[in-house]
């Protein structure tokens, strides 16, 4: 009997561990599913339309009316939720693209404009963004999954981040350095510790200084002065983005820019003027995030230990 009921407390306890284990994976696999991206096929919902619909009467004419437009052509598309932001971002139909005379004149990607609006107790922003020439979507932030299938017609505040029709020199001439340069300064010191390859050419100083002011972000000093002599290189399988071929990044928390990457993450720094901050972002786990601190060559160095 004794040992009867020795079973039963045991039997008891391993089912309540694997009752446990059963609901920690579960909340697991909720969890994860719940970030995965949603892809969407026609039209958008209340909420999206709302906001391009407000975006088009801020933008007034001709740009405004360009917005309905390229939407019309973008009916496939991408939906992320996170409890700090919701981000949509729309694709092309490569067997249906928009003309060019729908088109924004210019065509680099840049953060358009931002609208700010309140429902309830919460404040939220809208930061739209473009590419090549059309709207490319909208990150909000706090989340904003709640509501997708409200309307809104109130709004509290509109800021044009970047006119679209303005005429930029942003066409990057690609020029690279010969295989047996000799490079000096912090490329040289870059050159001693590893194997450059497929260096660029440094940008004209006007494009750099107008790169720099397009990009919103308070670039490290040694990261400037490293594209005094070149605008971006390899490191083995390491791929380092010179400026004017930057991805922007949407997160959950901010906007980052990506300076470096490879098969496994990138290394990347948050959009501000505020302060500088260098990230390293793992692609194959959303939660593996590192803060590398605001050097550049410090980081750089770390990201390359990592990858």
């Amino acid at each position: 009997m004794h040992n009867f009921h020795i079973f039963i407390v045991m039997l008891t306890f391993l089912t309540v561990i694997g009752t446990i284990i059963l609901l920690l994976t579960g909340l697991a696999f909720y969890v994860r599913n719940a970030r995965r991206p949603k892809f969407f096929r026609g039209d958008l919902k209340p909420f999206e339309k709302s906001l391009f619909k407000e975006l088009e009467n801020k933008l007034g004419d001709p740009v405004g009316k360009l917005i309905p437009k390229q939407l019309a052509y973008l009916k496939r598309g991408v939906r992320l939720y996170f409890p700090k932001s919701y981000i949509i971002e729309l694709f092309d139909d490569k067997k249906n693209p928009l003309p060019n005379d729908i088109l924004f004149e210019r065509k680099d990607e840049f953060k358009l404009a931002t609208l700010s609006f309140t429902v309830g107790d919460t404040k939220y922003k809208a930061e739209f963004t473009t590419y090549s020439g059309r709207v490319w979507g909208f990150t909000v932030r706090p989340g904003a999954k709640k509501l997708l299938a409200r309307s809104l017609t109130e709004f509290d505040k509109f800021k044009l981040n970047n006119d679209p029709t303005e005429k930029l020199d942003l066409e990057i001439t690609i020029e690279y350095y010969p295989e047996e340069e000799s490079f000096d300064g912090l490329l040289g010191e870059l050159a001693k510790q590893y194997v450059l390859s497929e260096v660029r050419k440094p940008l004209p100083k006007k494009q750099k200084e107008l790169f720099v002011k397009l990009s919103e972000t308070k670039f490290p000093a040694d990261f400037l002065d490293l594209c005094d002599h070149a605008n971006g290189f390899k490191i083995d399988g390491v791929y380092v983005a010179g400026l004017g071929s930057m991805q922007d990044m949407a997160l959950e928390d901010d906007n980052y820019l990506m300076i470096a990457e490879n098969n496994a993450g990138c290394l990347s720094i948050r959009r501000t003027k505020k302060k500088t901050e260098l990230k390293y972002h793992s692609y194959e786990d959303e939660t593996d995030i590192k803060d590398l601190g605001d050097s550049f060559l410090v980081a750089l160095g770390k990201f390359m230990k990592i990858a």
